[in-house]
């Protein structure tokens, strides 16, 4: 499998112009989750909106360019959800704090447009998502319904446009970055569309 993988991957490193490492880092627009009451499930957002992580470029001709990124986003929202013990009218609650880490690792295509200092580029591709570290109570908690786990990892679609300034030495980039997965890592309370503005330096 290694040697297929090299071998598929040869003509592109073969036409590559040069190879660039950076960092990205920027904020999301929406939080993951809807802050919402659903059929007795109220969900609370609490995430710390930020993105951040390495990035690696591959310039090729007549325009072109790859970049893989490895974002990490931190998860974080409250869920309440309404019982109903056996004594008629008393109502008690079932409540978890629940926090994860997303990384998100896209692969996207890039075409930059003009060959001045300050080029605008338009970009798509895909992104390979998974959640690690979750809150363990999450399941026995909200086991079904609102709010249930329903995914761990997804793949989401992404598309974006942006603008690179050249200086001597380094890059600098700015860009809104659409991403949609085609799963609900939670049912009925995961944002499904989110937007965010990243901001990278490459070398």
């Amino acid at each position: 499998m290694r040697t297929l993988t090299l071998f598929l991957a040869l003509p592109l490193f073969a036409s590559a112009q040069s190879l660039s490492i950076g960092f990205l880092g920027g904020a999301p627009f929406q939080d993951v989750v809807k802050s919402t009451t659903t059929t007795g499930v109220t969900s609370v957002a609490k995430s710390s909106n930020f993105t951040v992580g390495p990035s690696l470029q591959v310039s090729l001709p007549k325009g072109f360019r790859i970049e893989v990124d490895a974002l990490f986003r931190p998860y974080s929202f409250g869920l309440v959800r309404a019982l109903t013990n056996p004594v008629p009218g008393a109502v008690s609650s079932g409540a978890v704090d629940v926090s994860a880490q997303q990384w998100r690792f896209p692969l996207l295509a890039q075409y930059r447009i003009g060959k001045s200092r300050t080029q605008p580029f338009i970009e798509g591709g895909l992104s390979f998502d998974r959640l690690s570290g979750l809150t363990s109570a999450l399941k026995s908690t909200i086991s079904s319904g609102p709010g249930q786990l329903l995914h761990q990892s997804n793949a989401s679609v992404v598309l974006g446009a942006g603008l690179d300034v050249k200086i001597p030495l380094l890059r600098f980039s700015g860009e809104i970055r659409f991403t949609r997965p085609t799963v609900s890592n939670f049912a009925n309370i995961s944002n499904l569309n989110q937007a965010e503005v990243l901001v990278g330096i490459h070398f």
